[in-house]
């Protein structure tokens, strides 16, 4: 080639507007297609054309909303405390404090109790001196009338206890406590919380 054609050369090409109309609209059309076959199925779980549920697409999102549970569907582990709510926490009894203290004979017994209702609660604490107790927690229904209670927690040898409760239902609630040895010993109950009152029922 000699160079008079090399100069008659374009040295620039500019393509013809159809041309551009056509390149243009072909991106277009491919991006849509993209969009609707295959990013709305997978990342959406939009599935127009069913072409995104043949190809697994959609399980994609199902499965992945599965695995991650939400706050209100997970599970409680086991021995956690429940969530503390509003109806839990919130208390209409009045808030007093209270402390009573018992002598125990040798091989005698006595209640110390508390008339409560049933969500009412306090924070106790109780000390025996000069020996220990028999000490049992339990708690007499409103209406019972046959002497039947029910039994919360007792240990044989105690000389001491403290700890929180919650009335589970209406009645008195509190703690029997007996002097199994051969000198006297007195037994003091502290209590802070939400009730009626603390009191000494009839001795044995």
């Amino acid at each position: 080639m000699n160079s008079q054609t090399i100069a008659t050369l374009p040295t620039h090409i500019s393509p013809s507007r159809s041309s551009l109309a056509k390149a243009t609209g072909g991106a277009a059309t491919a991006a849509i297609a993209i969009l609707t076959l295959f990013v709305l199925p997978a990342e959406y779980g939009i599935d127009p054309t069913g072409i995104g549920t043949a190809l697994g697409l959609t399980g994609m999102v199902s499965g992945e909303a599965k695995q991650i549970p939400s706050p209100a569907q997970a599970p409680v582990a086991k021995g956690a405390l429940p969530m503390p709510t509003k109806d839990a926490i919130a208390k209409t009894t009045a808030w007093r404090q209270d402390e009573q203290t018992i002598s125990l004979a040798p091989h005698s017994g006595r209640e110390v109790k508390a008339h409560m209702t049933k969500g009412d609660s306090f924070v106790f604490q109780w000390k025996s001196s000069g020996g220990p107790v028999k000490a049992e927690m339990h708690g007499e229904k409103l209406a019972a009338t046959d002497g039947s209670f029910t039994d919360y927690w007792k240990e044989l040898e105690m000389t001491g206890g403290q700890g929180d409760f919650t009335a589970p239902f209406d009645g008195t609630h509190g703690w029997y406590f007996r002097n199994k040895g051969e000198t006297p010993v007195t037994v003091t109950v502290k209590t802070v919380g939400f009730y009626k009152n603390l009191f000494l029922p009839e001795s044995e």
